[in-house]
């Protein structure tokens, strides 16, 4: 300890005396740790944290909202959501769990007025977040009340019988100051004031990542937060309509995650029996019995951002390792120059018995001393590429919402950096320390004070033009994929929708909280239908139930009059039920038939139309029209008569392979629907009507929630959010690294010109041109280069092929990409190298014959 301390002590003095090396070295750290320590930060609150809840390895998932599942219950396959009548069956008929909760798979965004004051004053309204969660949603999560109490099952026996609240920690500070006396005020939403019990713990969020509620809310209150929906009272044959809780549970001791998975598919396939009713066909039993909950593990809890982030942030994380490389590289390459000028220090101290072992731990402790110092600049730094990071996370993409992330350091973040700091210092210091200490004593012994020998120098610029290369080699990869990133999101916004999106809206009206249920519903719809065509501005209005670009789906298993399947082929097709004028009004291509019409409403024979993909697969070789195709889902059989054919179009994806498709009348519906989404086509900027469709709503019925007016191109913008994200961070870390690759190579050039003054002006005594010196100092840096580039070049191709399945339309090599980054590197290389030759050409003859 005390040679250690004195090496610190020696160290900081050195820093000191140098402190423009210092402060050089110390940023290029500060960058590479800090966007290290920025990207795991994300990961691991996206991938990697557990709840903050007591025990969190023994919950389990029973579903997956992340998943690419059956939401509907019925395409089979593992179930992404369950019913609320499902929840109930396997909580009351499990032997795996010791308790297990179901809460709403979204945050609801909803209005609501809080009591303050003890005078009983209601705050202004504002918007929060509501969970809705069954009575054993804290319990089974092991959570504690700050102050108050926390749900109960007995919450879950009486539907409308709890209005009580519990409300998150920050939301306790945000809004009441941490002022106990909040226990029985009252928060107002809709039309029902719920009572606060109590407050959850501070860190607890909830049980999913990214969502942070404010205030939870008993499931069994479900129409209070959505007013006019039904969500829970299901009926025989309807037990999948509402597919919206995710349920989590924690396993009994002594049963494993495996046993829990067979016990409760056991549970799950017998209230599927019970529920498929006798008249159900063979197939149609087949069908929904090939349901099954996909037991996971739980600790980490439930996500929405794994499946659309997960991936990206694994590849940035690579990318900033990279950065973090070039970073080492160039400060190793500035140590070695700094040891250059040390080397009469060394030599003296070797002299005069001092180990080698003993000075390669006096030049890791000052390589420790500037780790540490760029790791503390680099978390401050990470503080503020983290806000960043969260804003481009959290802009509204894939229906998340606004998202919530702790980014807050915690023990993993902190280990994180600093093994990266150690490997760092480990990484820049020990070749210098290596090579410095490995000199010959004699000539430098004689050389004067401050010099070198030409054979000293020869031995130690090899190693930095090898990290040289390496920087190079690193910052064209970083380079290429950066390039591949902007070249796939260039192509995805080139792609074709199959309509045109310009001057095309769209909104939803929930009929529901206005009291409009079934035909009612269907009659509220036609009419605002009938106002929005006649408002002046609109070329034209139609609407569906499903919309573009809303992340909503529907699909059914269905028979095809003339087709037999093939053994094992499961019939399934997508399905939405739209308004008259649909396709002319949205711009999608009719290739034969007839549209869907104002003739094909009522509760007559109902008219279909499908897409050239259902028509390819289920009528290569004849004509569709007049066939007849029926929805076998179990308790909702309907037959439709196909009229049309429309061409393939996107509908939630650039990228989305067009599935079969059938469009039936909105109202003639083969189900119910309490929303409908409009599809406005205007004459000229949208702007210009949309204050008048938000008015026509609030005079029809002031109970029904404003409408969100949103354009179609808005829409395929934010569906472009993840690639727009991954393509900025790539080209933002790129450009860090061709900088700090630009910074090495130039230091290594200043360096080898210094190194070479006497030669220089011998050169120049002899009779060479001032061009000729500088093509000789230019030639080597570019040889530099292109040695960097034929390294790098083989490690960025096979970097495409790990990068094939997040990119669009592009091959597995992208020469656009790869002449740019080498092009570029080129450029700034020679921008980097001129400096230093101009330098060099500018040597006076005399001076330098006087050098040493």
């Amino acid at each position: 300890m005390g040679t250690l301390l004195q090496d610190i002590r020696y160290g900081v003095r050195m820093l000191l005396k140098n402190p423009g090396f210092t402060a050089i070295a110390v940023l290029t750290l500060a960058l590479g740790i800090g966007a290290n320590t920025a990207i795991f930060s994300v990961l691991d609150s996206v991938l990697l944290r557990t709840l903050p809840v007591a025990h969190p390895e023994q919950l389990v998932l029973l579903t997956d909202p992340d998943s690419h599942g059956s939401s509907f219950g019925s395409e089979g396959g593992d179930r992404s959501l369950l019913a609320y009548s499902e929840f109930q069956y396997l909580r009351d008929h499990n032997e795996v769990f010791s308790s297990i909760f179901a809460s709403d798979s979204h945050l609801a965004e909803t209005p609501a007025k809080f009591e303050r004051s003890s005078s009983g004053a209601v705050s202004a309204e504002e918007t929060i977040r509501v969970r809705l969660a069954s009575g054993d949603y804290f319990y089974t999560l092991q959570v504690k009340p700050v102050i108050g109490r926390m749900f109960t099952p007995e919450m879950d026996r009486v539907r409308g019988g709890a209005p009580f609240a519990v409300t998150s920690y920050a939301f306790w500070k945000q809004r009441f100051n941490l002022d106990p006396a909040i226990l029985g005020k009252t928060v107002q939403i809709h039309h029902t004031s719920f009572e606060i019990i109590g407050v959850a713990p501070p860190g607890f969020f909830g049980e999913t990542a990214g969502e942070a509620a404010d205030v939870w809310i008993p499931v069994t209150m479900q129409d209070a937060i959505y007013p006019g929906r039904d969500l829970l009272s299901l009926s025989q044959g309807e037990v999948n309509k509402h597919i919206w809780l995710q349920v989590i549970a924690r396993l009994k001791p002594g049963i494993t995650q495996e046993q829990a998975k067979a016990s409760i598919n056991v549970v799950f396939q017998r209230m599927i029996e019970s529920n498929i009713g006798s008249t159900a066909s063979a197939e149609e039993r087949q069908e929904f019995l090939s349901q099954r909950i996909n037991l996971q593990a739980g600790a980490r809890g439930s996500s929405t951002l794994q499946g659309e982030y997960g991936q990206p942030l694994k590849v940035l994380m690579a990318l900033v390792g990279f950065v973090l490389l070039i970073a080492c590289a160039n400060v190793a390459n500035l140590l070695l120059a700094r040891g250059a000028a040390r080397q009469k220090e060394f030599a003296v101290r070797l002299a005069i018995g001092a180990g080698r072992r003993r000075l390669i731990r006096q030049l890791l402790s000052e390589s420790l001393l500037l780790a540490f110092a760029g790791a503390a600049a680099g978390i401050l730094l990470a503080q503020w590429v983290e806000t960043l990071l969260l804003q481009l996370v959290s802009r509204a993409s894939a229906g998340h919402g606004v998202i919530q992330l702790n980014l807050r350091p915690d023990a993993r973040v902190l280990v994180f950096t600093l093994s990266v700091t150690v490997l760092s210092a480990t990484l820049f210091g020990l070749i210098p320390a290596l090579r410095l200490t490995r000199v010959d004593l004699s000539p430098i012994l004689k050389s004067s004070a401050g010099a070198t020998t030409g054979e000293a120098g020869q031995r130690r610029l090899p190693a930095g033009r090898v990290l040289v290369i390496v920087q190079v080699a690193i910052s064209l990869i970083l380079l290429v994929d950066a390039g591949l990133f902007v070249h796939s999101l260039s192509k995805l916004s080139e792609v074709n929708l199959g309509y045109q999106r310009e001057n095309l809206i769209l909104f939803r009206v929930d009929g529901a909280p206005g009291g409009y249920k079934g035909p009612a519903n269907l009659r509220f719809q036609r009419e605002l239908l009938d106002k929005f065509s006649n408002v002046p501005g609109v070329r034209a209005a139609t609407l569906s139930s499903n919309g573009l670009f809303s992340h909503s789906e529907s699909a059914d298993p269905i028979l095809v009059e003339g087709y037999t399947p093939k053994p094992g082929e499961e019939m399934h097709s997508r399905m939405d039920h739209i308004g008259p004028g649909y396709f002319s009004t949205v711009g999608i291509p009719l290739l034969m038939g007839r549209e869907i019409g104002p003739q094909d409403s009522g509760n007559g024979p109902r008219a279909a139309v499908i897409n050239q993909k259902f028509a390819k697969d289920y009528f290569a070789n004849t004509n569709p029209l007049g066939k007849k195709v029926r929805d076998t889902y179990p308790g909702n059989p309907s037959e439709m008569e196909i009229v049309g054919i429309v061409a393939d179009a996107k509908y939630n994806s650039l990228r989305e392979q067009t599935p079969a498709r059938i469009y039936a009348p909105y109202f003639n519906p083969m189900w119910e629907h309490s929303y409908a989404i409009y599809e406005i086509r205007t004459l000229a900027d949208p702007a210009s009507v949309s204050m008048t469709l938000r008015k026509i709503v609030q005079q029809m019925n002031s109970a029904v929630p404003p409408i969100e007016i949103k354009t179609m191109p808005g829409l395929v913008d934010d569906s472009l959010h993840t690639d727009r994200f991954v393509a900025r961070l790539a080209g933002v870390f790129g450009l860090l690294a061709m900088v700090l690759a630009s910074i090495g190579l130039y230091g290594i050039m200043a360096y080898t010109v210094a190194r070479r003054t006497r030669d220089i002006g011998i050169r120049m005594a002899l009779g060479a041109q001032p061009g000729g010196v500088l093509w000789l100092v230019l030639r080597e840096t570019l040889l530099l280069v292109v040695a960097g580039l034929a390294v790098g070049l083989p490690v960025a191709f096979a970097g495409t092929h790990l990068l094939k399945s997040m990119l669009f339309g592009l091959g597995l090599v992208d020469p656009v990409a790869i002449v740019v980054s080498a092009m570029s590197l080129v450029v700034v290389a020679a921008l980097a190298g001129f400096l230093p030759a101009r330098r060099a050409m500018r040597v006076d003859p005399m001076v330098a014959l006087r050098y040493e």
